[in-house]
């Protein structure tokens, strides 16, 4: 029997398939559609895997959604009626957006099953890091903007249900923190996260602005509190903070288009610098609490990789486990979890990010690529070309097999290149990426070597840790290597095919080491299908793209 769980309606939605209690598949809707960040139902995902399992309402035993929509809708219709004199019409409009939700879920989910499960939002987060870890016992712990009401909740995992603690709830919220200064930054909350941490390196420690940035948030007595003078997410749905954090910072927020200053990159750093305070005084908390070295992190926050690397020398933990989709998309893995689990029925969760969809491309498909310079080579000889192209300072994109699941790309829709060569991250951020020019990229190395070229405590399979580069390669690895000498690391294992790729490298330079980012340009999605590979090879300054076994020559 079949069972599905979905996540929707806020961000990265997605949807997961397992069978008899095994995790087979699970993909975002945004691959299909091309929208980053698609909140919108499934759809596509379910027509998919629909089609390619056969999906009946007789074979799925039940679907999982990943959070509680009536208690959702009380956490919603709770605030818009604090503010329905105030503010009527932002009232009336998220009101009518969780009716909307609730009586499209009404109408969509008893047609893929008769049994419907509801998880509580936290919990789908905290049973998807647990039970997809390796640890047998650890504390877990789900940091993100928010769910029903709560923001943040803890955890002891032992294998078996999970009693879980909240920490924080709605309005005080550390994810809500963090993207209400990403947004005063100019960058755009739920993803522009990403730039704020990469410019956190190019900032100074100013000990005035991080005294004034830590007003806005605290860890104190067991529970995070947000300084809620300076904030308006719990009243505006277009801006999150108001003019009195600009009074308390001596700064105008910075508009999308205007030129980063020395201030922006000082505000940077002192926000991460906070966010790290609060988030290790929390892990200590709950380290002391269920007296274990183990941590699983779960949450839209646990993407915070530059905070991840720290963990190890700032709390108690010697082991963390981040699972590769630890936002929303995850969530639809973590509601079956969370169903199966209080059944009482053992779950599979396979150790691989590769679980979404793949295409049929083989020699045959040579004849659909019209004039273009193809060969269709073996498995051998396809590493060993491709691998000289990159020594030559060649920029390949790399599709094969299932799609990745989560916002990394981790070897089979990559855009690969030499990190050694000086000149190429700047040339992959301008001609290939179009986006700003400071954002890093990141070495994937195979696990054999790893530790010869990074600071590392563990493995590190889903590249969500910030680590430190050895001296002695930080001017070896140019363009990989951050201006703070750190680099957020993908290990990769014999069985993740681009393992070979890495091998034939070593012998051409004596480094297992290739720079990877996501095959996909500033504002769209990875590329799922080959035509969406072929799409963005021929408009980007990629020289050479793999699919599968075809390598086509620009």
């Amino acid at each position: 029997m079949f069972s599905i769980g979905i996540s929707c309606y806020y961000h990265d939605s997605s949807l997961c398939l397992f069978k008899d209690g095994k995790l087979i598949f699970a993909c975002e809707e945004e691959k299909f559609t091309g929208v980053k960040h698609d909140y919108s139902f499934p759809k596509n995902v379910l027509n998919y895997v629909t089609k390619k399992y056969s999906l009946t309402k007789e074979n799925v035993e039940v679907v999982c959604f990943y959070e509680d929509v009536e208690l959702k809708s009380q956490r919603v219709k709770e605030y818009s009626k604090k503010q329905l004199l105030t503010k009527p019409l932002l009232s009336i409009r998220r009101v009518w957006e969780s009716y909307r939700n609730r009586r499209e879920l009404k109408k969509l989910l008893p047609n893929i099953s008769d049994n419907i499960f509801f998880s509580k939002h936290h919990h789908s987060h905290l049973y998807y890091s647990s039970f997809s870890s390796p640890y047998k016992t650890s504390a877990v712990v789900s940091i993100d903007g928010v769910g029903e009401y709560d923001t943040t909740t803890i955890s002891k995992y032992d294998g078996g249900v999970l009693d879980v603690e909240t920490i924080s709830s709605y309005p005080h919220s550390l994810g809500l923190f963090y993207s209400a200064m990403t947004s005063f930054l100019g960058f755009k909350p739920n993803e522009g996260e990403y730039k704020v941490m990469g410019l956190t390196s190019y900032g100074n420690t100013n000990i005035k602005l991080i005294n004034k940035v830590s007003e806005l948030i605290k860890f104190e007595n067991g529970e995070i509190i947000c300084n809620l003078k300076y904030f308006n997410w719990h009243d505006s749905d277009k801006v999150m903070y108001n003019y009195e954090l600009s009074k308390l910072l001596g700064l105008l927020p910075r508009t999308p288009d205007e030129k980063i200053k020395k201030s922006h990159k000082d505000l940077s750093y002192a926000v991460q610098k906070v966010y790290e305070n609060v988030l290790f005084d929390l892990l200590d908390y709950v380290g002391k609490k269920y007296k274990t070295s183990n941590l699983c992190l779960g949450g839209g926050c646990a993407y915070n990789g530059l905070a991840n690397g720290k963990i190890y020398r700032n709390t108690g933990f010697k082991k963390v486990w981040i699972p590769p989709a630890p936002s929303d998309a995850g969530s639809s893995i973590g509601a079956v979890i969370n169903y199966y689990v209080n059944k009482g029925i053992n779950v599979t969760i396979p150790n691989t990010p590769f679980l979404g969809p793949s295409y049929n491309i083989n020699s045959k498909s040579k004849k659909r690529l019209g004039d273009r310079k193809t060969m269709y080579l073996s498995d051998k000889n396809l590493y060993r070309i491709v691998a000289k192209q990159i020594k030559k300072g060649k920029v390949v994109g790399w599709f094969r097999n299932e799609i990745e699941f989560g916002a990394r790309a981790l070897g089979n829709r990559s855009i690969i290149a030499d990190p050694t060569n000086p000149k190429m991250k700047d040339r992959i951020n301008k001609m290939v990426k179009k986006r700003e020019g400071f954002r890093p990229f990141a070495p994937m190395v195979t696990k054999e070597r790893q530790h010869e070229f990074f600071i590392m405590n563990d493995d590190l399979r889903y590249m969500n840790q910030v680590v430190e580069v050895r001296d002695s390669y930080k001017d070896i690895f140019v363009s990989t290597t951050h201006v703070d000498g750190t680099a957020r690391v993908q290990t990769v294992y014999k069985d993740n095919d681009i393992h070979n790729l890495l091998r034939e490298f070593e012998l051409l330079t004596s480094y297992p080491v290739l720079l990877n980012t996501s095959f996909n340009i500033k504002d769209k999605t990875m590329v799922l299908t080959p035509q969406d590979a072929l799409n963005t090879f021929d408009t980007t300054d990629i020289d050479v793209l793999v699919l599968d076994n075809i390598i086509i020559f620009k």
